[in-house]
């Protein structure tokens, strides 16, 4: 199985969505073995002609997205999953993009929740409580070097309550079940009502806020955040 990063569209040379990819397929790989799940790797095709005919989920760029509101989502139709993209600048392109495929690796289907100290559980959402953080890697194809940012994302201890530290890749926060500035996380009480839960905002590259990223989201019934929210 890998994801097949395809571009739709014309804002972004391809040149650029392949570094991004090759960047991305490096990052899965390693929140893969600090998750101890399998690997899924990433790989961008030109054509699509070119793409395998089997063990593939799509992942296309594109320039106008099914999910208003949305910068980038992932989603089980049938049993096919398979993510979208909206084109941005590059370095916000490659960050969403970085962010759909991390989540994609750890909860392909968007239903898993993992329990919380005081009885409520919390989405499955590798990224979504530090999405506002980025961090660049160098990345070399064909001899030339170029700096790609990726999105920040949790790691295991993040759902341990009494662990001191090591609670997502860049090492920015401070406790368990903690957000970094512009970071949301989906909760679920005990008696199984949902809801979506900001920390304070931080502007990104684009200029617009995770909050107002994740609320807009609500607006549409078949995003990601608002399928979690119906149940």
């Amino acid at each position: 199985m890998q994801i097949a990063i395809v571009s739709k569209t014309s804002q972004i040379p391809d040149d650029v969505i392949a570094f991004a990819a090759k960047a991305c397929d490096a990052q899965v790989q390693e929140c893969a073995a600090a998750w101890g799940v399998a690997p899924t790797p990433v790989a961008f095709y030109a054509r699509e002609a070119d793409l395998p005919t089997s063990q593939v989920r799509i992942m296309a760029i594109v320039d106008d997205i099914d999910a208003p509101g949305a910068l980038g989502y992932h989603d089980d139709a049938l049993g096919v999953i398979y993510g979208r993209v909206l084109a941005q600048s590059p370095s916000d392109t490659a960050i969403t993009l970085s962010h759909e495929c991390l989540e994609e690796l750890i909860d392909p289907t968007c239903d898993r929740w993992m329990p919380m100290p005081d009885g409520r559980s919390v989405a499955l959402e590798a990224c979504d409580p530090v999405e506002a953080d980025s961090y660049a890697v160098s990345v070399e194809i064909l001899g030339e070097q170029r700096d790609v940012f990726l999105s920040n994302y949790i790691l295991p201890k993040w759902f341990e309550p009494a662990e001191r530290g090591g609670f997502d890749r860049m090492g920015i926060l401070g406790r368990p079940f903690s957000m970094s500035d512009g970071g949301y996380m989906i909760v679920r009480d005990r008696a199984g009502n949902e809801s979506n839960v900001f920390a304070r905002p931080r502007l990104r590259l684009s200029g617009a806020t995770s909050n107002l990223r994740a609320a807009a989201k609500l607006t549409n019934s078949e995003t990601r955040l608002a399928r979690r929210l119906r149940g």
